[in-house]
């Protein structure tokens, strides 16, 4: 199977079917998502067989993911090793907290002041969020919560804007993401985003913004393992 080539397979950790990307496409957005929730962590060396295996693909899309990573400084190689998960430091965490506070906030204010008609999509995906905090399903959580927030932020029109906001999601660490799931807290968190699209369809930039950063301030402490 050729790295570009797209596919069908099943991730075998985890159950998840793997569909219509690319495979190195594919394997990047796992990656990913086992970075955020901490199944990959900082000091550990990770080979891209062990995880092609998990995924039954072969080594070469694999690599080419975490060479992207690389790329994007959120890994670095280690020669005839495999590849370690970079460290965020307490400033790291705040400063990429700060910087989707600066973006994502006035972000949806614009959003709202255009009025915009929001599809069938982004309800859901919100309902798709909740559920998959309900059930504790973190791999579909990551994605649908992935697909609102990005989807909201391209219909500002701004593509530089969603590629800064998808790196800077691709960074956090969601500590301890099981446990937040099974306290309710991340169940909260996805309802926010019914409240976030009731503010964009009214059409209110103030509320619109209100929201946003309640949503952000409300996942900071969940996002970087810290008590409300």
């Amino acid at each position: 199977m050729h790295p570009g080539e797209t596919t069908v397979t099943t991730d075998s950790s985890t159950g998840t079917t793997l569909h219509r990307f690319s495979l190195r496409d594919q394997a990047l957005s796992v990656i990913r998502q086992q970075v955020v929730t901490g199944d990959i962590v900082p000091g550990e060396i990770y080979s891209a067989a062990t995880i092609a295996n998990q995924l039954g693909v072969s080594n070469s899309p694999v690599r080419e993911a975490m060479l992207t990573l690389v790329n994007q400084g959120v890994m670095e190689a280690v020669r005839n090793r495999g590849f370690r998960l970079i460290p965020l430091s307490d400033k790291d965490r705040h400063d990429i907290y700060d910087l989707r506070v600066m973006l994502e906030v006035p972000a949806m204010g614009r959003l709202a002041a255009g009025r915009p008609t929001l599809s069938q999509q982004f309800s859901d995906l919100a309902s798709d969020t909740v559920v998959s905090a309900v059930n504790g399903d973190m791999v579909r959580y990551l994605e649908a919560d992935r697909q609102f927030h990005l989807g909201l932020l391209a219909l500002v029109g701004n593509d530089r804007l969603v590629d800064i906001v998808g790196d800077l999601r691709d960074r956090t660490r969601l500590v301890g993401v099981r446990s937040l799931s099974e306290q309710g807290r991340l169940e909260h968190s996805a309802r926010e985003h019914h409240t976030l699209l009731s503010a964009l369809n009214s059409g209110d930039p103030e509320r619109a913004e209100a929201v946003m950063l309640q949503h952000l301030n409300h996942i900071q402490g969940d996002w970087n393992g810290e008590e409300d």
